[in-house]
């Protein structure tokens, strides 16, 4: 095997390699629309819109609740870096401080506040940015949405 075999060999790898790593990475904030279909290619229900800021926003539900997906790090065309996954609760009592503190301290990957009135928000942020994730990273990430959507729906006792 000569020099330009052995090099071309293992430049026509290194591509495949590259290749296949970004082809991998399908899922980013740049297109919302393509956010919007791996939700719905997941099984959810999923509309477009725009927050109040002229930002996409996509509104969906997981069981009977309802979330929407804000898209941040806009500019222009809408190209943005980062989602964030948002459900509201509205409590006939409220919530307390050190109920919600109590979340904050035991769970992974959401946060969760109280409005003025005492009313509960769940939150997670998805970073999307570069170049992005794949399909499989964005269900798993969708799941884990629903799972501590659930959770957090015992958690207040919706």
């Amino acid at each position: 095997m000569n020099f330009h075999t052995k090099l071309f060999g293992g430049l026509a790898t290194a591509v495949m390699i590259t290749t296949a790593t970004f082809a991998s990475a399908e899922i980013t904030a740049t297109n919302a629309s393509v956010v919007m279909k791996a939700m719905q290619d997941f099984g959810l229900v999923a509309t477009m819109g725009t927050d109040g800021e002229g930002d996409p926003k996509i509104s969906s539900r997981v069981s009977d609740t309802k979330f929407s997906v804000y898209f941040y790090g806009c500019e222009e065309n809408n190209n943005c870096t980062s989602i964030m996954i948002k459900a509201g609760y509205d409590l006939n009592t409220g919530i307390s401080a050190l109920k919600i503190n109590e979340w904050n301290r035991e769970k992974r990957f959401t946060k969760a506040y109280i409005d003025d009135e005492g009313d509960p928000f769940l939150e997670m942020d998805v970073n999307l940015d570069y170049d992005g994730v794949g399909n499989k990273n964005f269900e798993d990430t969708l799941d884990w949405w629903r799972l501590l959507v659930e959770d957090f729906e015992e958690f207040i006792d919706w």
